[in-house]
């Protein structure tokens, strides 16, 4: 739309310090989705068809109209189409397996057009660019390949599921009509930035006759909501000054040890900023529209419901470990690997009574690259992943060895500086290693890290050293031991 382009354009020249309008065109779609999801609300649940055209329609106005992604609708309604065929022609273990792989192969024809434009452009950045929705596409229809895969496959040995895949699976004679299966994808609230959800979620919802907790469900949105706005102040306000891109300059060369380190982690606060307030955003309009309905306890026939967040940023910017960092942030994106990625690959290879360690390494390996690869094709995003994939195995070591040494103390200082020093590492190992995923191209990353010291890779490479070849935890717990025992006698 020209009109709301040029609005757009004004709005970003005058207060919002140059924002890309693509961001702010993203911002708006979902504002507008809120009033949307109040009269999807007003379809009676007895009329899901009417439910799923709804989706479909307003789908096509915000992401079209808009966003004007007009191309980004194209690709993905002709690869809905295709997937869908897939699902329905397909028989096996061969379905999700090719599903998996043309939904990839699709998204990454994406992400090349994307990246080679960008490197074309003289300002680096591409305007309404869809890969971002099609990314959000490839977790759900992947994810219903999987979970039609286990219908099939608990007829046979639903023993062999997991509590997740039961409660997902959908059986051969459930399977998604073709407009079922369209709203899923096209659901309008979170189509272009999540969150993601398996279909028995998006099924709860259409069943779901809300009328009852209107209250509750409008609270819920807009308090979420507000939390979205909050972060979108802080981005807009902080993000010309903190910039990943400063990293790599000769200015930041010259800094202090100390000045580098804050900058580094302010810089990843701002920068997640711009997620928290998609994310947030995005999903007080699903909870408006009563996504996150997970039934009604038998007990006493209240409504459940299931969280549906895609980052928790108390665990993000609070958390004293890189695990509790990594289980708060892009949570869909986290559930879908775990579930329809690692854990697959670890049934595939041996029986769960047989797990071994180097297996579960191999897995893990196997799952940061299939995330980088979801990410796209830049340098910087396998070597965020790759790095990633050692930190998490050095944080493993770390604490497994110091945990137990911590836990038997009695002074509570002790536990309040371990907890303290493992926030402060945490956050700045973190931050150190987004940093490439944030420059992008192989170049800057590596300067980026020069100017930081190498500090997280030099202390992945001490912590392995220690523990693993040098038996360092070995040592403490026999000192520590010793200590113990001199001091009772």
């Amino acid at each position: 739309m020209l009109v709301l382009n040029k609005a757009l354009e004004w709005l970003s020249d005058n207060y919002l310090g140059g924002l890309p309008i693509d961001r702010i065109a993203t911002v708006v779609s979902v504002l507008l989705s809120y009033v949307l999801a109040h009269l999807f609300r007003r379809i009676p649940s007895t009329n899901p068809t009417a439910r799923h055209l709804f989706s479909i329609v307003s789908t096509v106005l915000l992401f079209g109209l808009v966003q004007e992604q007009y191309l980004g609708l194209i690709h993905l309604t002709i690869g809905s189409l295709v997937i869908y065929a897939l699902m329905r022609l397909l028989k096996g273990s061969l379905m999700p397996k090719v599903v998996f792989l043309v939904a990839m192969l699709h998204m990454s024809y994406s992400q090349l057009r994307r990246q080679w434009v960008e490197q074309a452009s003289e300002d680096k950045q591409v305007s309404f660019d869809y890969t971002g929705a099609q990314m959000i596409f490839v977790i759900k229809v992947t994810s219903l390949a999987f979970c039609i895969f286990d219908g099939q496959k608990a007829k046979k040995d639903a023993a062999s599921l997991s509590a997740y895949q039961r409660k997902n699976a959908i059986a051969a004679d459930n399977t998604p009509s073709l407009l079922e299966y369209l709203g899923y994808v096209f659901f309008f609230p979170g189509f272009a930035v999540g969150p993601s959800f398996e279909m028995s979620t998006y099924r709860r919802m259409i069943s779901f006759d809300s009328s009852a907790h209107r209250r509750q469900l409008n609270t819920s949105a807009y308090t979420t909501l507000l939390v979205g706005l909050f972060w979108m102040v802080v981005y807009i306000a902080y993000n010309p000054t903190f910039s990943f891109l400063h990293l790599a300059t000769t200015e930041f060369q010259h800094k202090g040890a100390i000045a580098k380190a804050v900058y580094l982690c302010t810089t990843g606060i701002v920068a997640r900023a711009a997620y928290y307030t998609a994310w947030k955003m995005s999903e007080g309009a699903c909870v408006l529209a009563g996504l996150g309905f997970d039934g009604f306890d038998e007990s006493d026939g209240s409504a459940r419901w299931m969280d549906i967040s895609n980052v928790h940023i108390g665990s993000v910017e609070l958390g004293t470990s890189i695990r509790e960092l990594i289980d708060g942030w892009n949570i869909g994106t986290n559930t879908w690997l775990r579930h329809h990625v690692y854990l697959r690959i670890m049934s595939s290879t041996q029986s769960a009574k047989h797990v071994s360690q180097s297996s579960s390494t191999a897995a893990t390996a196997m799952t940061f690259m299939v995330s980088a690869w979801w990410h796209g094709f830049y340098p910087g995003y396998y070597l965020t992943f790759v790095i990633a994939a050692f930190v998490s195995s050095a944080a493993r070591s770390l604490r497994r060895n110091l945990n137990p040494l911590v836990a038997q103390t009695k002074s509570d200082n002790v536990k309040l500086v371990y907890n303290f020093a493992g926030w402060v590492l945490s956050k700045y190992t973190l931050d150190f290693t987004v940093s490439p995923f944030m420059v992008l191209t192989l170049p800057l990353s590596v300067t980026a890290w020069r100017n930081n010291y190498f500090s997280v890779p030099i202390a992945v490479v001490v912590i392995h050293l220690a523990f693993n070849v040098l038996g360092a935890g070995h040592y403490l717990r026999r000192h520590l031991v010793g200590k113990q025992a001199s001091t009772k006698i």
